[in-house]
């Protein structure tokens, strides 16, 4: 509700004050007043919703019609005894209505002895002022104590003439007089299955202040009962049971006083009074009667359609406002024929045209937000438009002048669009590798590279149709994830490709935030790397061979220079030739290191992870240790005995491998540490439980530029010109194989304060333990691993 609130808060001033106006109209539409502009369509309404909810007819009620020849033929004289004989022939009927002008000064003795005999003989008091005149009584005396009953028959009319009740009872000379429908039904004992008074409401004739008690009637919108002639009935030409317990209106126009009566709107047929006067009684009989709806049911309700309409207008987006809108007019007219249906009417007066005037200030504010917006989308395509400098033919579709309408400038920004589009799609298709572009973590649109790929994909029944599209799109969410561009190894179709993923935009504003229809976009590409991948491998097959080739040789030659160095004497030009075959032996033996240190690299990248065991990481430092403590002594860096933190230190992996990796640590840490620099190593435990080797030393220390290339190979941190310098594939190697046995590399140096080495290696999973585990963590390796490096210790310490 609150949320409510504050969006119709947010509607604005002006159009606040609108909605409250068209609000206050809605309120005044069942005002009398209102009903002269709209009372025609509320007629009309009307009588179209009768049709539909009245109830069928009772059959009680039975016209006779005395037809304009009889009547000519007849003087008023004699009419006293037809009248008395047409009673005669009525006597089985309930009640009679005599619904005929019957004045004064004229001879009715026929007629008495007619009505003493048919002792429900209703009588109408005529009317001199006519339907909405007053009663003062004209008829016979003689005549009026007879009778069962004095009526009057005073109706109500509406727009188009068309008779819309009528006046239950009515007081003239002190005397109260019910009208001629509800008298028959008294006389011939026909309760109405209404209680009329319930329906007796001030119905304004005018927009006076002066109100009629009146019913409102569901009247038929044609003459439906039965009738007959009058010449039939004396004849005898009607069943003899046809006026059986009916209730007989007696009438004809031929004496014109009453009038004719329009009974429905939706045509133009006419009754006599007799045939209204029995259509009311047997709308009474049949329950066919309405009141209108109270004041405050109506104004609620007036007020509740058409705030309906604001919110629709509001709340309901794009094309849906429309048929909500449609959808809830039709509401709108549904609302009187329900309340209709329990007997009860509301006008719609104005309603239906406050609605529109809401609906149609609201669709002219939301067009002229669009043109506004679509003015705004003009001014940001003209600065786009003015960044390209197209080529003569392709400056076609220009910028709109300032003379042109708004119509024709969004045509033609259109254009330029579609121009450019076809221009991008074009270009896009040009790439050499199939191209994919995603909407909203979506594949929307690809190149004709990734239909031809999709194609044979779908020709080789390799995956489901849409495995191609989840593939990107799962990319496609890690990188909105991760907040950046990412890439990714695939297997596609039997080959390998490089899926790479870069972000477009972030939306039609560039804040997701900004709006929930913004959608970020994505490019992703598809390399094929197997031909790379191809080149790469024979390359690195090559130099593997060359390597290995050039061993031999340089081993030859390295053996030759020692065997000649030994021949030669001590004379002066023998010391030239022993400074020539130092320093080749120097170059000699660099270029071995290159092919040894190249080759060991080379081993470290084919490492088969199926061929790892366990392995004893402790053991694997001590035998490191052993191998480099000599080195470290002859350069006096201290070097002291590994700590072990934790007890369990198995790793599955290649024991050799990791051995040679910590050995070229320790080398590194020895080499560039100055005399009485302390070298130590530690083994524990990481956060996730992997095992960490850290290799600290207290050397020169390295510069943040420096650790960043530190894994590059061939790479050295510092060269020197004895030739002890290393070759630069020390530490690659030592990258190479962590990272192969699952586990990182970490460097963290501080120039001039010395560096540390974290080798992390994830450890053996509990679950595998058990399986093909041997008794003893010394059997990891071979038995004389263990003997060789006590001995070892035992003789450093001999020493």
């Amino acid at each position: 509700m609150r949320a409510l609130i504050s969006r119709l808060m947010a509607i604005g001033p002006l159009r606040g004050l609108m909605v409250l106006a068209m609000l206050a109209l809605a309120a005044l539409s069942g005002n009398p007043s209102s009903g002269v502009v709209s009372g025609a369509l509320d007629r009309v309404l009307f009588d179209m919703m009768a049709q539909v909810v009245a109830h069928r007819s009772t059959r009680q009620v039975v016209v006779v019609n005395i037809d304009e020849g009889a009547v000519a033929q007849l003087d008023p004289h004699g009419m006293d005894a037809y009248l008395a004989q047409l009673l005669g022939a009525l006597g089985k009927a309930r009640s009679v209505t005599l619904d005929l002008p019957l004045w004064p000064g004229f001879d009715y003795s026929s007629l008495r002895a007619g009505m003493r005999a048919c002792r429900h003989t209703v009588l109408v008091e005529p009317s001199l002022a006519g339907h909405a005149g007053s009663c003062s009584s004209l008829l016979p005396s003689a005549l009026s104590s007879l009778a069962a009953a004095r009526s009057q028959r005073i109706v109500t009319m509406g727009h188009y003439g068309v008779v819309s009740g009528f006046v239950p009872y009515r007081q003239s000379s002190g005397v109260r007089y019910a009208h001629v429908a509800l008298d028959a039904l008294r006389v011939a004992g026909i309760e109405p299955p209404l209680p009329v008074a319930d329906f007796v409401k001030p119905y304004a004739q005018s927009i006076g202040a002066a109100r009629t008690p009146a019913v409102m009637t569901m009247l038929p919108a044609s003459m439906h009962l039965t009738q007959y002639s009058d010449i039939d009935v004396l004849q005898q030409r009607v069943p003899a049971d046809a006026f059986d317990g009916k209730v007989v209106f007696v009438g004809s126009q031929a004496w014109g006083a009453g009038g004719m009566f329009q009974i429905s709107s939706l045509n133009s047929h006419e009754v006599t009074r007799s045939q209204l006067d029995a259509l009311i009684a047997d709308a009474v009989a049949s329950g066919n009667l309405a009141r209108e709806a109270p004041a405050v049911v109506g104004v609620s309700i007036y007020l509740v359609l058409a705030f309906g309409v604001v919110l629709i207008c509001v709340f309901v987006p794009g094309r849906a406002v429309h048929l909500a809108a449609l959808g809830w007019g039709v509401l709108i007219f549904a609302v009187p024929l329900g309340m209709l249906v329990f007997h009860i009417w509301l006008p719609l007066g104005l309603l239906p045209v406050v609605c529109l005037l809401i609906y149609g200030f609201f669709a002219w504010e939301r067009h002229a937000r669009m043109l506004s917006m679509l003015r705004g989308e003009l001014r940001e395509w003209g600065a786009i438009a003015a960044t390209i400098r197209p080529q003569d033919g392709a400056a076609a579709v220009a910028a709109p002048s300032e003379r042109s309408d708004e119509l024709a400038g969004i045509k033609a920004a259109l254009l330029q669009v579609r121009g450019w589009q076809k221009l991008y799609v074009d270009m896009v298709n040009q790439f050499p590798y199939p191209v994919f572009l995603t909407m909203g973590g979506h594949v929307a649109v690809w190149n004709a590279k990734a239909a031809t790929l999709m194609r044979e994909d779908a020709a080789g029944e390799l995956t489901d149709a849409r495995l191609p599209f989840m593939q990107v799109e799962r990319l496609v969410a890690e990188s909105v994830c991760k907040g950046g561009d990412t890439s990714r190894e695939i297997e596609w179709g039997g080959r390998t490709y490089m899926l790479m993923c870069e972000r477009l935009s972030s939306g039609a504003s560039g804040d997701p935030s900004s709006d929930g229809d913004t959608q970020m976009s994505h490019l992703v590409c598809l390399i094929d790397l197997c031909d790379l991948k191809g080149f790469v491998s024979h390359d690195k097959w090559m130099l593997r061979h060359i390597a290995h080739d050039l061993r031999s040789p340089l081993t030859a030659i390295l053996s030759l220079i020692d065997r000649r160095g030994a021949s030669v004497g001590s004379s002066p030009d023998v010391e030239s030739d022993r400074a020539f075959l130092s320093d080749l032996r120097q170059q000699a033996s660099y270029s071995l290191r290159i092919a040894k240190d190249f080759m060991q690299l080379s081993r470290a990248e084919r490492l088969d992870r199926t061929e790892f065991e366990p392995v004893a990481l402790s053991e694997v430092v001590e035998e490191a240790v052993d191998q480099n403590w000599l080195a470290a002594e002859q350069k006096g860096v201290v070097l002291r005995a590994p700590v072990f933190l934790v007890e369990d230190t198995l790793v599955s992996g290649n024991g050799d491998m990791l051995m040679r990796a910590v050995v070229n640590v320790l080398d590194n840490a020895i080499k560039y540490s100055p005399p009485g620099a302390v070298v130590s190593l530690t083994i524990g435990s990481a956060g996730d439980g992997a095992l960490v080797l850290k290799v600290t030393d207290s050397g020169i220390g390295m510069t943040d530029d420096t650790v960043r290339r530190l894994f590059e190979p061939f790479f050295q941190a510092e060269r020197k010109a004895d030739g002890s310098a290393s070759v630069g594939l020390g530490l690659p190697f030592v990258k190479a194989v962590i990272e192969r046995h699952g586990g990182t590399v970490a460097v963290h140096s501080v120039p001039g304060s010395g560096t540390v080495f974290e080798l992390i290696l994830p450890r053996i999973p509990a679950e595998k333990r058990c399986v093909g585990m041997p008794e003893t963590v010394g059997a990891t390796r071979p038995a004389t691993m263990a003997m060789t490096a006590a001995l070892a210790r035992d003789c450093r310490f001999a020493i």
